[in-house]
């Protein structure tokens, strides 16, 4: 599910602080990330897939991999969304 918006080059632009803060330095759009979202952001920015923020958050947060895929397919729709 890969688009122009959640290409690591185009996420580079997004700035993350630890509050969840984030920032799109392109157009000046600011977001609130909860603690999985950062993560996702932050594994995303770096060039990971799909299923690599899925195992990873499945590990991190305990819930089921059923659970994580549906939060992070809603999250890279909402990426594609809010960042193209």
């Amino acid at each position: 599910m890969e688009t122009a918006a959640t290409k690591p080059r185009r996420l580079k632009a997004i700035i993350l602080n630890a509050n969840g803060h984030a920032f799109d330095t392109r157009t000046g759009r600011s977001y609130s990330l909860n603690p999985p979202a950062r993560v996702a952001l932050l594994m995303m920015q770096d060039g990971k897939s799909r299923q690599a923020m899925i195992d990873a958050l499945v590990a991190l947060c305990g819930q089921p991999s059923s659970v994580v895929e549906a939060g992070v397919d809603g999250f890279l729709e909402q990426m594609a969304r809010q960042v193209a």
